[in-house]
């Protein structure tokens, strides 16, 4: 895997609860704290790689089962404007 591919997969592994919830609310997405808690340890506990398609889907699966349908549409939305990056 590429360096930078690395740094952005930590980066997105790593996310905090605060930041986690700062996001949502820059997207006016609603998250409890639970919700947003749920989601980290997920996080936390699985291999991130949003360069992989697989990875990627799976990522949003889980957003959906935890965090909602619309919250996990917002942020598929966020991954948007990376996805020359990110082959989407």
């Amino acid at each position: 895997m590429q360096p930078l591919h690395d740094l952005v997969n930590k980066r997105v592994q790593n996310i905090t609860k605060k930041e986690l919830l700062e996001q949502a609310a820059k997207f006016n997405v609603s998250v409890t704290d639970q919700q947003a808690h749920d989601f980290i340890h997920w996080l936390s506990t699985h291999k991130v790689d949003l360069f992989s398609e697989q990875k990627r889907t799976e990522l949003l699966q889980t957003a959906e089962r935890i965090l909602g349908k619309r919250e996990a549409v917002a942020l598929e939305e966020m991954l948007r404007p990376y996805k020359h990056f990110l082959k989407l």
